[in-house]
């Protein structure tokens, strides 16, 4: 029997245009009336999540949030944090003289709510609109993160992208990594964080068997996820790279009830 949840937001519950739909909501809100741990697992900031999770289930404590791709974990009613990783200042440093030279936009996030950049721009307006996080523009972004970060977010031209991410990768030597989610954006973590090291950790904290578990997601930062749960499960609408390493391919997309296709499979309702 599956005793644990761990499911992306963006595209996987919510439909493309941002709404939830109500067979997703009602299947999350049933498995967790039948003791199921619902675990929301995004690269979003943990402000923009618990917006979120609090249309889904009244939060309380026993509802958890893997954000920023896994760099933390945390419970979604008091917002304590049981895991956490952020870029050092000399990472912020570094990814910022690289976005300058190339003209990438680059957002981070401090402590307080919200995100912060070195230029008013359009991608980060409707960045706002989709996430309901305010952000605030800086003369340096590095120096307004004197404690690092849990993650920068580049957005730029899809074909852009994949050129950057080889280049960053180089540039990191290890130290950090660079994650594509949506396909104008990259994610920049700290090396080793990931949503599957983040699903391996909470479920030992809750000591439940990784054995236990069902992934879903339905982009290339839900890889890991999937493959360390005991069940990996890509939505209909999930890109074919995760498709190829996803234990079960639903019949569904986010829009038409993939997450109540995930309970009626294996939970029998």
């Amino acid at each position: 029997m599956y005793r644990l949840i761990a499911t992306d937001i963006d595209d996987t519950i919510l439909s493309p245009d941002g709404t939830l739909p109500e067979t997703n909501r009602q299947a999350l809100e049933r498995l967790h009336s039948r003791g199921i741990a619902v675990v929301l697992s995004s690269g979003r900031a943990t402000v923009s999540m618990q917006t979120v999770a609090a249309g889904i289930l009244p939060p309380a404590d026993d509802e958890y949030l893997i954000s920023f791709n896994g760099a933390r974990v945390s419970t979604l009613l008091s917002g304590h944090i049981l895991f956490e990783k952020v870029l050092s200042p000399a990472t912020v440093k570094a990814v910022m003289e690289y976005a300058r030279a190339e003209g990438l936009l680059v957002q981070g996030y401090p402590r307080e709510d919200g995100f912060i950049t070195e230029r008013r721009d359009r991608k980060s307006d409707i960045y706002t609109r989709e996430t309901g996080m305010p952000y605030k523009v800086v003369p340096d972004l590095p120096e307004a993160l004197p404690e690092g970060s849990p993650k920068l977010l580049i957005i730029d031209d899809p074909e852009r992208l994949p050129t950057h991410q080889k280049r960053l990768r180089e540039l990191a030597e290890g130290t950090f990594d660079v994650l594509s989610s949506k396909r104008h954006y990259l994610e920049i973590v700290p090396a080793g964080v990931s949503k599957g090291d983040a699903l391996i950790r909470l479920a030992e904290h809750l000591e439940i068997p990784i054995e236990e578990t069902i992934a879903v997601g339905d982009s290339l930062n839900d890889v890991e996820m999937l493959r360390a749960a005991g069940l990996g499960v890509a939505v209909a609408n999930a890109r074919s790279e995760l498709k190829t390493v996803a234990d079960v391919v639903l019949e569904r997309t986010a829009a038409d009830g993939a997450i109540a296709e995930v309970e009626e499979r294996f939970w029998g309702a």
